[in-house]
């Protein structure tokens, strides 16, 4: 794992709160802190969560740095934590195409991001 990656993870560490059948709890580091930017994003994200079969829903709390995730109950929570690893690790990845793509075509950036976690959910 690159430097960066690790900076980035360690940034954005999670730990359980809670997990009762159906809704997951995890705070995640640093999540209070994030700025405008990342919220402009947040809708995809959300998006992106929610391609895993059985993800229902995405709360997060960004007072507290919580987030709720409802789920369907034949899925385990380590599924869920894997996926939005996955997620965090292909966002990390295209960090540099991210950046020199989204002020002039967030639509090509969400794509190759879609494109790519639909790879991952295959693998």
């Amino acid at each position: 794992m690159s430097l960066k990656k690790q900076l980035i993870k360690n940034y954005l560490k999670m730990q359980f709160i809670s997990n009762m059948p159906g809704e997951l709890k995890i705070k995640i580091n640093n999540l209070t802190k994030l700025g405008p930017q990342y919220l402009e994003f947040a809708p995809y994200v959300y998006e992106f969560m929610k391609m895993k079969d059985g993800i229902q829903d995405i709360q997060p709390d960004f007072e507290t740095g919580i987030v709720t995730i409802s789920y369907s109950t034949s899925m385990q929570p380590q599924e869920i934590i894997a996926w939005i690893n996955t997620v965090i690790d292909v966002a990390i990845d295209q960090m540099d195409m991210i950046s020199a793509k989204w002020e002039t075509n967030q639509e090509e950036v969400i794509n190759i991001l879609r494109r790519i976690l639909i790879g991952k959910l295959f693998q």
